[in-house]
């Protein structure tokens, strides 16, 4: 049985594959199988099965934020992926690297649904390890982009973001050669872009709707616990919300949990989830509405990933 680290999963997955993965697996409706979490000093052991018709895999995953102090990835953990027929295990894979592809490759579903055809700043809030990855994904979906931002509370964490992705070739040139501009700046200057992603611990909200113009469309993929939120519940009112499930939502999201609490929004007013997405179902309906895809993440994006990443090593 084969270990597949960071670096051989990067090789085998690139971020187009996996966003078109998942796109394919969520339009055909599959079945979510809820995660189970627990506390473990100060930080969070998540414990995520999933199964499909030819493999079934769980993902095991520690959180531990004080590892940012430590200079120690804050999100550490593996996966092992059986096939579901033999029901023999195929691969462990690293389980930080299946998580810094398949979230923002969600949002990129949800981002190319969602957001103005004609997008062309993005605003990044948080430095964890998915910014980078969003960026990615999101130039896969919205290639015109010219300028990003990225906004966190710490400028120092900001500024390592920024000269990871500005020394990056890949992400800084556009199809006609174009160089994009990329920045630090407020987290109002960020959220004030075309396109949001929302990345961050916060258990208070961090973007108003006072700082979103009309048009945005936002990603927010950081309050994954009830008692997390990084939108605020008036922003939440005033725009489009879609999930990722509307039960892990409903178990999980604290941005959405916490407005409901304040009597500010209501479970009715989710307008689908990334399966409507993904099917064509639900689509932006007006320049100027405001759309939110709030994620908690699922188990069955990781499977889908692990899949990919084995067979593109010849192991399924």
């Amino acid at each position: 049985m084969r270990f597949l680290d960071d670096q051989a999963i990067s090789r085998a997955v690139t971020m187009p594959q996996a966003i078109e993965a998942l796109r394919r697996c969520f339009a055909a409706h599959p079945n979510h199988i809820a995660r189970s979490s627990f506390d473990a000093a100060g930080g969070d052991l998540l414990v995520m099965p999933a199964v499909d018709q030819s493999a079934a895999g769980i993902k095991l995953l520690m959180v531990q934020p004080v590892n940012t102090a430590r200079g120690v990835p804050v999100i550490q953990g593996m996966y092992v992926l059986f096939d579901a027929e033999r029901g023999c295990p195929v691969a462990i894979l690293d389980g930080a690297a299946l998580t810094r592809l398949r979230t923002p490759a969600a949002s990129a579903i949800a981002t190319d649904a969602l957001a103005r055809p004609d997008a062309e700043t993005l605003g990044i809030i948080g430095s964890g390890p998915q910014a980078v990855g969003h960026i990615e994904s999101m130039l896969c979906v919205r290639s015109q982009i010219s300028r990003i931002v990225i906004g966190n509370r710490s400028e120092d964490n900001a500024h390592r973001v920024l000269h990871q992705v500005s020394t990056d070739h890949h992400l800084m040139t556009g199809a006609d050669g174009t160089v994009r501009r990329i920045s630090v700046g407020s987290i109002s200057e960020a959220a004030g872009c075309d396109i949001v992603c929302v990345a961050t611990r916060s258990d208070q909200p961090l973007v108003h709707a006072t700082m979103v113009r009309p048009g945005t469309h936002l990603n927010a993929v950081g309050a994954y616990r009830s008692d997390m939120r990084e939108l605020s519940a008036e922003l939440l009112a005033a725009g489009t919300v879609v999930v990722d499930e509307v039960t892990a939502a409903r178990d999980e999201a604290g941005d959405l949990i916490a407005a409901v609490a304040e009597q500010r929004w209501s479970w009715d007013q989710v307008a689908g989830d990334l399966a409507d997405v993904a099917d064509g179902t639900l689509r932006r309906r007006f320049d100027s509405e405001i759309t939110v895809f709030k994620s908690v993440g699922l188990a069955i994006e990781d499977l889908v990933i692990a899949q990919l990443a084995a067979a593109a090593e010849g192991l399924i």
